[in-house]
């Protein structure tokens, strides 16, 4: 999310993992598998004897913003359904928004 957002770019240093450990108030077993799974997610890279770093290229990027959003539909749907809101009505509510902006 911090990358979506701009708070983190590529290249940027990301916090040891005993930082985090320490400020997350979780084991440091847990920081290096959290670690581990944004290496195989291609969001950082740990060169040997280095400090990780921000490594996001655009195409997982892209689907990061895509999965985000779909968050935020189901969100919107679910929302809607619970308030009465037909499909038409949420449509018409997305498109004149999207035209306001």
């Amino acid at each position: 999310m911090l990358v979506l957002q701009g708070r983190f770019k590529n290249g940027d240093e990301v916090p040891s993992r005993r930082l985090l450990a320490t400020q997350l108030d979780v084991n440091p077993n847990t920081v290096q598998k959290a670690f581990v799974e944004l290496e195989k997610e291609g969001l950082i890279k740990t060169p040997p004897n280095a400090k990780s770093v921000v490594s996001v290229s655009e195409a997982v990027l892209d689907s990061l913003k895509v999965d985000l959003l779909i968050g935020q539909i189901s969100t919107l749907v679910t929302a809607a359904k619970g308030s009465g809101i037909c499909c038409e009505q949420i449509i018409s509510m997305i498109y004149a928004e999207w035209e306001d902006n």
